[in-house]
């Protein structure tokens, strides 16, 4: 089997890492693999923000999880955060924010392409990685958006949290009708 198709096909969401920090040449490899992705018009209107900050990390995950945990849409929140600690960032090693211009209507596409590449790429170089809708969130919070040095005009557009799985979610069906 083709080895990039063999990535896509093995690569799973990870909820659960290792207490293991990644290297800075991982980390930089990653986002170069987001950087190569497609973007609308070639624009390449993203910028990469990578978090080791475990205390950092621990504080957008509270934030998140104090606004959402009595909300009914998302109850599996308040289920996960019943078994454990951070059931929003999954005590990631590394989170890697994707942000871009809020009023650019390809944001959204150009920052979802260079996640998939992301975590492809993480997979193929053996490190688990898992895309966060959730942590959107934080564009509503300034002192965090502060802290992650979002540049003035753009919002958090992808999250996603990497690390060494210490876990192996098994392969659910996919949909061949569609």
């Amino acid at each position: 089997m083709n080895e990039t198709l063999e990535s896509i096909k093995n690569r799973r969401s990870i909820r659960k890492f290792e207490d293991k920090e990644l290297t800075k040449q991982q980390i930089e490899e990653i986002i170069e693999s987001g950087r190569l992705a497609p973007s609308a018009r070639n624009d390449q209107n993203w910028k990469f923000i990578a978090v080791t900050n475990k205390e950092l990390i621990k504080e957008m995950s509270d934030y998140v999880v104090n606004i959402v945990i009595d909300n009914p849409k998302y109850s599996f929140v308040k289920e996960r955060k019943a078994i454990i600690d951070d059931p929003i960032l999954y005590s990631a090693p590394a989170v890697i924010f994707i942000v871009a211009e809020e009023d650019d209507k390809w944001s959204t596409i150009n920052c979802s392409l260079a996640a998939e590449n992301m975590m492809i790429y993480a997979h193929s170089i053996g490190i688990g990685s898992c895309f966060i809708g959730m942590a959107r969130f934080v564009n509503e919070n300034q002192e965090l958006v502060e802290k992650l040095k979002v540049p003035q005009g753009c919002v958090i557009q992808a999250t996603l949290v990497f690390g060494y799985a210490d876990e192996k979610p098994e392969f659910k069906e996919r949909n061949k009708d569609n």
